[in-house]
């Protein structure tokens, strides 16, 4: 059976990246052959003033770690210099908006030759983040697991608010009858970390939401986590 997840998260820089980075590398070192997909960038960095045609940090990212081969027009379709959601930010751009059926015509091209999938939603400063964040006018990013069976690992950042933040993420996922397989708790100061443990008690006991483990501050992610994914 193929592993299929969609990585979603509670707002920006909330460590989705670093944990598709992390899955898709234990998947890779037990012979899995994983594609991986950043169907949609913001807050690409602009080179000699011009936003480079191939540049997405996380796609990369994500492809070194899987060790996949497949080109970055793939697995990368759309990459905007403005932080912010995806339509904003092909507005601020002034450049072409994201398509829903090319990204999920993509995405069926990468699941034909691969064991594992690991899809990484976009998100923008502005907090057009998450499983609701649109994808065109009619789609969001539900939308996109319900059409390929992808479950979802909701990354949850240990900042104020968090359970609330995780809360309105569930209930979404619950209303689009999308399968959560579990959330990751990751802690961005010495001083979440310290509690950390504490919190994701917190985040199951309000949410009922299944934890698949925690992230210390500056630590990689526990291969416990991955246990949790495979059985």
């Amino acid at each position: 059976m193929m592993l299929k997840y969609l990585v979603s998260g509670t707002g920006p820089h909330c460590g989705k990246t670093m944990a598709g980075c992390a899955i898709a590398f234990a998947l890779r070192v037990r012979a899995m052959r994983v594609g991986v997909m950043k169907p949609i960038a913001v807050g690409c960095a602009p080179g000699d003033g011009t936003l480079a045609p191939d540049y997405s940090d996380d796609a990369r990212s994500l492809l070194a770690a899987a060790g996949a081969d497949l080109p970055l027009e793939i697995v990368s379709l759309y990459r905007y210099r403005a932080a912010l959601g995806p339509l904003d930010a092909a507005i601020a751009d002034g450049a072409p908006s994201p398509g829903f059926a090319a990204i999920s015509r993509a995405l069926g091209t990468i699941e034909r030759s691969r064991d594992a999938v690991i899809v990484e939603e976009a998100c923008g400063v502005d907090n057009s983040c998450g499983l609701a964040a649109r994808i065109d006018a009619e789609h969001d990013f539900a939308d996109l697991a319900i059409a390929h069976r992808l479950e979802v690992i909701l990354v949850v950042a240990s900042r104020p608010g968090f359970v609330e933040a995780a809360g309105r993420s569930l209930a979404y996922a619950r209303e689009r009858g999308l399968i959560v397989r579990g959330a990751i708790l990751n802690a961005f100061d010495p001083d979440a970390s310290a509690t950390v443990a504490h919190d994701a008690a917190r985040l199951a006991d309000a949410t009922g939401v299944r934890i698949l483990g925690t992230v210390r501050y500056k630590e990689p992610l526990r291969l416990a986590i991955i246990e949790r994914l495979l059985f």
